[in-house]
């Protein structure tokens, strides 16, 4: 995590509408300090709350998974997701329910949570390039990647005032962070998690969501690293480039990096559209029209094949 002034801390600190985890998020939370809970025990704190239970059970059977046989209970939906996956994906559901409805006067809120469900869906679809183990795990650190926005709108909000549609500018936003408090939300949201007493593994991640992945040094898994670093470049092409500016540049990044040639870069902006507006439905987000969505994804994959000479 890069240093965070005092002064910013301080002010953190005396902020009393920071983002926060709601009852059963909290709970969850303890539950990932203890050493000794089991998987019953999560199954049970997750069973308490029945809005979470039901979208627990309706991701088990969406069709990211495809499985042959119905998930009908939570602890049947907890034993496919096993601990850390149900983990993530309750503290997912829980920490977005009702924040997506909040207001502001620099952030536009309804597309920060767009962008998050994004990157969250980019974060573990890249998972599955990268053979990564555990990849129920990176939908959480997708996520909450941008969660130091939230909690820099609310203790310094001059941060974000006047900013309009420049919002969508991911990279003009850690520019403007830089100048006006010394670092950027990547660090904010390290300190927030931390605060939370998010596991470890997930605070660290967010803290390293802006850095190159050759220029960081760190015990954690060089996939998870990969995948979360690269996930909000590819999500901007999802939810928000209408104008195609970035999909070169991202394209041959993917190349590079994952080793997709085009033909396999545009079926993965085709796949994770899909993934994209089912999620959206699962976390009650409004990503707007799906057909615009899904005509965005065909106009980009016709100019980049232009662009390459291959129609």
């Amino acid at each position: 995590m890069s240093e965070i002034k005092q002064e910013v801390i301080d002010k953190l600190k005396k902020c009393k509408d920071l983002p926060s985890p709601p009852g059963v998020a909290a709970q969850i939370i303890e539950l990932s300090q203890n050493v000794g809970s089991d998987i019953d025990t999560l199954a049970d704190v997750v069973s308490m709350d029945p809005v979470l239970s039901a979208k627990i059970i309706r991701m088990a059977n969406s069709s990211l998974y495809m499985r042959a046989i119905e998930t009908e209970s939570v602890q049947q939906a907890v034993s496919m997701f096993g601990w850390t996956g149900t983990l993530n994906i309750a503290l997912s559901f829980s920490l977005v329910g009702g924040k997506a409805k909040e207001k502001s006067t620099g952030l536009d809120y309804d597309l920060f949570w767009r962008r998050s469900l994004a990157t969250a869906v980019a974060c573990r679809k890249l998972g599955e390039l990268t053979k990564y183990a555990m990849r129920e795990e990176l939908f959480l650190p997708g996520m909450l990647q941008d969660i130091g926005m939230l909690a820099l709108d609310k203790a310094i909000p001059s941060v974000y005032k006047d900013i309009d549609d420049r919002q969508q500018d991911h990279r003009y936003l850690c520019s403007l962070e830089e100048s006006k408090i010394g670092t950027d939300h990547a660090a904010i949201g390290q300190w927030l998690l931390e605060s939370w007493r998010i596991p470890k593994k997930i605070t660290q991640v967010v803290g390293l969501s802006h850095q190159a992945p050759g220029s960081i040094e760190s015990e954690l898994d060089p996939k998870l690293i990969q995948c979360i670093t690269y996930s909000g470049p590819i999500a901007d092409c999802i939810y928000c480039d209408e104008e195609y500016k970035n999909y070169m540049d991202v394209a041959e990044t993917v190349e590079k990096q994952f080793g997709l040639d085009i033909t396999d870069f545009l079926t993965l902006i085709g796949k994770l559209t899909e993934e994209y507006q089912e999620m959206a439905v699962l976390f009650d987000i409004d990503i707007g029209d799906a057909e615009a969505l899904q005509a965005n994804a065909e106009n980009a994959k016709q100019i980049l094949l232009k662009s390459m000479g291959v129609v």
